[in-house]
């Protein structure tokens, strides 16, 4: 991923008044890891991770000109997903993918192309590059969003700690 690429897509990201986060079948994991890091830093953000074309629509109907579209499709490429991605860029959306490649079925129909390789042959596609290109995008956005991250998670370590949400392992330095 170009660093070019990274940041065009992180300044859209920034700047979206609704974020969407698409991926049906083994994309759906991606979807939820990137959706889940997401909602710490917006309030606007929605996961469709559905693979049926009609309840895709229905979760993206409401899509507009100042909302991003972040979608998810490898090979054998989702039709769901495809479609979704020609409706929102229809109706004015930045459509932000990551796929395989520029030329990819999904490169094709979106603003921001950001390319991870997933071409192991196997039962299971590997996840391992896109994942490594969703790790750097939250960090590229959380990098711009410090002062709130900070403020929520100071918050959350205090509701945390209130509320025994994690256990914490005593290890002889009181932690």
């Amino acid at each position: 991923v170009s660093r070019e690429d990274l940041r065009a897509t992180v300044q859209a990201i920034l700047k979206a008044k609704q974020i969407y986060v698409v991926g049906v079948r083994s994309t759906s994991a991606l979807a939820t890891f990137l959706g889940y890091y997401l909602n710490f830093m917006f309030n606007n953000v929605h996961l469709v991770t559905t693979s049926g074309a009609s309840e895709m629509f229905e979760k993206l109907v409401g899509v507009g000109s100042e909302d991003v579209v972040i979608a998810f499709s490898f090979p054998r490429y989702s039709t769901a997903t495809i479609k979704g991605a020609q409706y929102c860029r229809s109706v004015g959306a930045t459509v932000i993918a990551l796929t395989n490649n520029q030329m990819s079925p999904l490169g094709q129909n979106s603003d921001h192309v950001l390319v991870a390789k997933s071409d192991m042959v196997s039962l299971a596609d590997s996840l391992v590059a896109p994942m490594s290109v969703i790790n750097a995008l939250v960090v590229a956005i959380a990098a711009k969003r410090e002062q709130r991250l900070s403020k929520i998670f100071t918050s959350l370590e205090q509701i945390w700690d209130e509320y025994h949400v994690y256990e914490k392992q005593e290890d002889g330095n009181g932690l």
